[in-house]
């Protein structure tokens, strides 16, 4: 009962931001696209409110991983991530906040229309010894090296679990084929250290300028 109560305060506050937010469109059109202050300062408390309520909601998780200590899944993703991130700004700030080393699997999707970034990432680690520090480092971040109001989350990969898995669903995607730039393609790595990635064992069809979900699906 008490999470159905949950479930309907948060659903009641995403109601109420949206609504906000809506609000504040139609009054900057009306005001030459200025936003009026009160409505500003209201739609960021309520985000505020959002994002702390979903880090409560997410503390249970933390500490049953810690007490559970799961040996068997090592894949996460790092989801709400700026949308003009790269790559190599995913990596920077996974070793950066003391995780070079632990992971041998990233992969952050790339729109091949947009050129932007989906707003994920997926990441293996070694050990899974390793998630409880990284799922409290990034629940909530939002240091990020470029401008955002993002704030990230963190979830368990579904339904592909471990390195081998992410290597069998991407060795012979589109997204490895030639014609595809670097920063866009998953990476593997062994002590720390980019490795080339297992071959494929067919031949790979050039990627068709489609839903970049499609090639970027977990």
């Amino acid at each position: 009962q008490q999470q159905q109560q949950q479930q309907q305060q948060q659903q009641q506050l995403q109601v109420f931001a949206a609504a906000a937010s809506s609000d504040a469109t139609v009054d900057a059109h009306h005001q030459g696209k200025q936003q009026h202050p009160h409505l500003q300062q209201h739609k960021q408390r309520l985000q505020a409110h959002l994002q702390q309520q979903q880090l409560q909601q997410q503390q249970p998780q933390l500490d049953c991983l810690e007490a559970d200590g799961d040996q068997t899944r090592t894949s996460v993703m790092l989801r709400n991530l700026p949308n003009n991130y790269t790559r190599s700004m995913v990596l920077r700030m996974l070793d950066e906040e003391g995780f070079q080393g632990t992971y041998n699997f990233v992969y952050f999707p790339i729109d091949f229309r947009s050129r932007a970034g989906l707003g994920y990432a997926f990441v293996n680690f070694v050990d899974p010894a390793t998630i409880p520090r990284f799922w409290r480092t990034f629940e909530g971040y939002s240091k990020w090296m470029l401008p955002s109001k993002k704030c990230c989350f963190v979830s368990w990969c579904s339904p592909h679990q471990g390195y081998s898995a992410h290597v069998e669903r991407y060795r012979n995607s589109p997204v490895m084929h030639e014609s595809v730039p670097d920063e866009y393609r998953p990476l593997v790595f062994s002590g720390g250290m980019r490795i080339p990635f297992p071959r494929p064992t067919k031949v790979i069809r050039a990627p068709r300028l489609r839903a970049a979900q499609d090639l970027a699906t977990p």
